[in-house]
């Protein structure tokens, strides 16, 4: 899988590219890196599946890719209200209540240590 690396400032130029060459927005995600984080935006056009990711720290202001995309509002809410980054002229903007967690921001790496998920295996009959 090929990821490509673009800066933010050219995240609504590439969504906009994309959204014009026909693709549609896939998934969005947000993951931790050694020096922030990575926000990676996934477009597909007929079995061509591509990928572009900005690095970015804490306090970094992305813009939103909603004029390409409407339906973005849902990944960068999402973003924002797990991870605590704030996305420029979203479409929708519910204001951190689209997640609502017990501690905010929970997967921001100096906040509390990410929850941990249990696995719960089903009986077998």
């Amino acid at each position: 899988m090929k990821i490509d690396s673009i800066e933010v400032a050219d995240v609504q130029k590439t969504a906009g590219t994309m959204r014009n060459g026909g693709y549609r927005l896939v998934v969005m995600t947000c993951t931790p890196a050694d020096e922030g984080y990575y926000i990676t935006y996934s477009f597909e056009k007929e079995t061509d599946l591509r990928h572009y990711r900005i690095a970015v720290s804490e306090g970094t202001t992305i813009p939103s890719i909603g004029s390409s995309y409407g339906g973005a509002f849902v990944y960068e809410n999402e973003i924002h209200d797990l991870y605590g980054f704030t996305f420029e002229g979203m479409s929708l903007d519910f204001g951190g209540t689209f997640i609502k967690t017990s501690v905010p921001y929970p997967f921001k790496k100096k906040e509390q240590p990410a929850p941990t998920v249990t696995v719960v295996k089903e009986a077998k009959e």
